[in-house]
């Protein structure tokens, strides 16, 4: 009799376990859903181009939805670092009233590393189609000279 009262309360205690394990891992499945969420929700990070010419690096960055005003542009010899905060809503009008499908808001960063040495200073930025250009002249640039052969 002792023996099958101390199998079923191990029995009893291996389901409590199995029970409380879970319960755990759903739970960390929920945290880890989130977080990913909010990622994916909050923060983007914009495409880019590079492009090298002989004189010059020009750079691209897609920018959908954020403003000219928004955009914060640093550059030095060797990268450029781009902040900019966003606040986009996507509205539909159904009728005569209109409903806000989805709205996001925060701040995007993101640093672009030059594959030259540049000149700062004679950087070139425009803003268009949601499309940050910025043009930096190489500061070794590559002229090709015709050399005499002796």
């Amino acid at each position: 009799m002792k023996r099958n009262r101390r199998n079923r309360t191990i029995l009893d205690r291996k389901g409590l376990v199995e029970k409380m394990l879970e319960d755990t891992a759903q739970t960390i499945d929920n945290i880890r859903y989130d977080i990913e969420k909010s990622i994916v929700d909050y923060t983007f990070v914009p495409g880019k181009d590079i492009i090298e010419t002989d004189d010059s690096v020009i750079v691209h960055v897609d920018l959908p939805g954020i403003n000219k005003q928004d955009i914060d542009l640093q550059v030095t010899e060797k990268r450029m670092k781009i902040k900019a905060k966003f606040d986009i809503t996507s509205e539909v009008e159904q009728g005569s009233y209109i409903t806000i499908h989805d709205r996001k808001s925060g701040y995007m960063r993101r640093t672009v590393r030059f594959p030259k040495k540049v000149i700062p200073d004679e950087a070139d930025a425009r803003f268009e189609n949601d499309v940050l250009i910025v043009e930096i002249p190489k500061e070794e640039r590559e002229e090709s000279v015709k050399v005499e052969i002796k």
